[in-house]
């Protein structure tokens, strides 16, 4: 793909079989970060938003964008994850925050393409948590994009059931916004987050347990935010 950079129908079929490996969520061997690190990750970055001109169709920033996601499931420690290494070091990341933003709005797993157990975690609900990891990644975004993505969060808190694996995540994602971004300055949707809460710590089934204990979590964290 980095010797041939612009020619698009060999980038597309590479991006889409690369999607395909990784979307099952296995880690690669270590020889293999030679060929996919730091440089790799750069340039995939680089062409989500600044596709090549040879791009008509503009598919690549979608098609990258799906490659992205699914890289980042073999990562289970963030501290060495280098797609938040790669990103780190990068000025303008407006396409992919904002491409990201509008996939987890739809509540769908864009790279969910082998129905097989173990399943991997949701990728974009993975992505967004790890992100938001560090101060440095999670200031990629606008805080309008933060306000947008506590109106998802806070949506599916409220929606999700006890035992759902995913309202656990949300959860998490909650924490981490609050934690690494200006959240405290604006303090959007807080009642609602409070409700959810309160909602939560009211649950009287056992499915309940480790979401009250991350909500208990959460509140002792951010005293400030719910007196």
């Amino acid at each position: 793909m980095l010797t041939n950079p612009r020619n698009i129908p060999k980038l597309n079929y590479s991006s889409l079989l690369l999607t395909m490996v990784f979307s099952m969520g296995e880690q690669m061997p270590v020889t293999h970060f030679d060929l996919l690190g730091k440089r790799f990750l750069s340039f995939i970055l680089d062409n989500i938003e600044y596709p090549p001109d040879t791009d008509l169709d503009e598919q690549i920033p979608d098609l990258f964008l799906n490659l992205i996601i699914s890289f980042n499931l073999q990562f289970t420690e963030e501290s060495e994850n280098p797609i938040l290494a790669a990103l780190e070091e990068r000025d303008v990341a407006k396409t992919f925050t904002e491409k990201i933003l509008l996939l987890i709005n739809r509540e769908e797993d864009p790279v969910r393409i082998f129905d097989h157990e173990p399943a991997p975690p949701h990728s974009l609900l993975k992505l967004f948590i790890d992100l938001f990891s560090r101060k440095c990644t999670a200031d990629l975004f606008y805080t309008n994009d933060i306000k947008v993505l506590i109106d998802i969060v806070v949506r599916n808190i409220s929606d999700l059931s006890a035992g759902d694996t995913r309202r656990r995540q949300y959860l998490e994602l909650c924490r981490r916004v609050m934690r690494n971004t200006n959240y405290d300055e604006h303090r959007h949707k807080l009642d609602e987050i409070l409700k959810c809460f309160t909602r939560i710590f009211c649950e009287e089934s056992d499915l309940s347990k480790y979401d009250q204990k991350l909500v208990k979590e959460i509140s002792n964290e951010f005293p400030q935010l719910f007196k």
